[in-house]
């Protein structure tokens, strides 16, 4: 993780690993969730609890308030902008923005 930095106010939720590469920046208030759950029966829909690994690419940049869902990769010098919602992997060397978070330009 050299050379990366993560500012103040983000959350990690540590029921999986959560790489991320060196020389990401990663703004206020991102939220990397990578727990979640089965969806159950009517009585209880939160079911059983399951975790996936999240990976943010070497070289990335995380606008502030953003959410990073389980199982989703970052590709190497992506750009997500402010206040996106990543629910998939996105590609390497682009810009990604909105909710959810959909391509805006290959760099």
């Amino acid at each position: 993780m050299g050379g990366t930095f993560i500012n103040y106010n983000c959350c990690f939720d540590l029921g999986d690993d959560i790489e991320i590469g060196e020389n990401c920046n990663i703004a206020m208030n991102v939220h990397f969730i990578n727990g979640t759950h089965e969806i159950g029966e009517e009585n209880r829909r939160a079911a059983q609890g399951i975790t996936k690994r999240i990976v943010v690419g070497a070289g990335s940049w995380i606008g502030a308030d953003t959410i990073i869902m389980p199982g989703v990769t970052i590709g190497k010098g992506v750009v997500i902008g402010t206040g996106s919602l990543v629910t998939t992997d996105l590609e390497d060397n682009a810009i990604y923005f909105g909710r959810p978070a959909r391509l805006y330009k290959k760099l």
